[in-house]
């Protein structure tokens, strides 16, 4: 079933899939516990029969796997001679084999559509349709590890290749619109097996709060001929309160607004708008990045649950040249009660400028509690044009100024390497 039905008051579509709730599942879902998974596990190396044919396998040569080369790949992944594996979900909430349903009530997206008659029928107060797509699952280790944390650097660079090249793949397709790379972290993130993956969906629509967002960032850049993160991350950076690290080519804040505790964003010094046009350099720094930031934020609040998701703009944009790609990291420590239901405000009971200095002190316990102010010596009109000819903007001063991440950590550091390493007190706030 691949089903939308749209919510008029809301402007919002709902996509239904029953099928997911198939999926195997990790996770006492009572005690709030985890169950014992690494006896079997589908993920795992030696379990690759019980997935579907990869679409990639990393390190692989430049050509992605397909079923004509199977039987190299069974013959390969028996050696465990892969480190990254990209399935296709085996429960997917979107599928790209669904005729379309061609019948007006399925095919209107006009949100104004119930404007204009006075009296409606029930097609248009009830609208639906059919909708095509993709889900992949990015297995991110053959070892039985439970985040990504426990890879080593030179493992989680993989990671973000995987999903680079799956992106690129996907905004080649002509029928697809939006993609989106997400991690879920632990079962209050909505994580179902415990083997360290992220997933990427790929939709025919753009989600119209993602397009909320581009309308935003494009309304900003036609007031102001900049870039809306571009000015944001000016102001972080000379402010330090809210900064967390800062690499050659990323920082990492915590978001003046945040709705939810510790939360942060790493967000490109470079103007660029997708993620997918990331440079080896720049997914090298990422990867750092990320896994410090993750690992600051598993050592700040043992077990919690987060979600990882990476911003790219839609493969139709009106205006990208305005999108700013990020990657955002929201901790799932507290519980969204009525009062946010009700009225989709959120009530956050920890200041950013706290969340970062504790995340600043875990990323980097020899500097300053104060975090390194950056300068600005770029005007704003000052673009670039890289070899692939998209349109930049460095957003960076001196850059022997910031402080480096440290180094990643080693699989046998990590509070996570391995599912019997020691089990912290769950902490969350109610």
């Amino acid at each position: 079933m691949n089903e939308m039905r749209y919510d008029w008051l809301s402007d919002r579509w709902v996509i239904f899939a029953p099928n997911r709730l198939m999926r195997p599942d990790d996770y006492d879902r009572s005690p709030r516990c985890e169950q014992d998974s690494s006896s079997h596990c589908p993920f795992c190396s030696g379990s690759e029969h019980e997935t579907p044919d990869p679409t990639l396998i990393l390190p692989d040569s430049d050509t992605d796997a397909t079923t004509s080369n199977r039987a190299v790949d069974l013959q390969r992944l028996r050696k465990k001679s892969w480190l990254v594996r990209v399935v296709p979900n085996k429960f997917p909430a979107v599928h790209a084999s669904v005729p379309f349903d061609d019948s007006p009530s399925s095919e209107s997206r006009n949100p104004d559509s119930l404007t204009q008659h006075q009296e409606h029928t029930p097609s248009e107060l009830f609208q639906k349709r059919q909708t095509q797509g993709a889900h992949e699952v990015i297995i991110e280790s053959p070892d039985h590890i439970s985040s990504i944390t426990g890879l080593t650097p030179q493992h989680a660079v993989l990671v973000f290749e995987a999903y680079r090249k799956r992106l690129n793949h996907w905004r080649a397709h002509s029928n697809m619109r939006y993609a989106v790379v997400f991690k879920n972290y632990g079962a209050d993130a909505g994580a179902s097996l415990i083997h360290s993956h992220s997933q990427l969906i790929c939709t025919d629509f753009v989600p119209n709060d993602v397009q909320r967002i581009e309308n935003r960032m494009a309304q900003y850049h036609r007031t102001h001929q900049r870039c809306y993160v571009c000015d944001v991350l000016e102001q972080e950076i000379q402010s330090g309160q809210r900064v967390v690290s800062e690499s050659e080519h990323f920082v990492a804040i915590c978001p003046f607004a945040s709705r939810f505790p510790f939360s942060v964003s790493i967000l490109p010094r470079r103007h660029r708008s997708m993620y997918e046009a990331c440079s080896d350099d720049e997914i090298q720094d990422l990867s750092r990045m990320a896994q410090l930031v993750l690992l600051a934020l598993e050592q700040e609040h043992p077990r919690a649950a987060y979600n990882y998701v990476i911003q790219s703009c839609s493969f139709e944009s009106a205006s990208p040249e305005s999108f700013h790609w990020r990657l955002k990291i929201i901790p799932r420590m507290c519980k969204v009660a009525g009062f946010e239901w009700g009225s989709d405000c959120f009530i956050n009971t920890v200041t950013p400028e706290e969340a970062a200095l504790s995340m600043r002190k875990r990323c980097h316990p020899a500097s300053t509690p104060r975090a390194p102010v950056g300068s600005f010596s770029m005007p704003h009109s000052a673009l670039h044009s890289n070899s692939s000819g998209s349109q930049f903007r460095i957003c960076s001063g001196n850059p022997s100024a910031p402080s480096q991440p440290t180094a990643a950590p080693h699989p046998e550091t990590s509070p996570h390497a391995s599912p019997s390493g020691p089990v912290s007190r769950w902490q969350s706030r109610e």
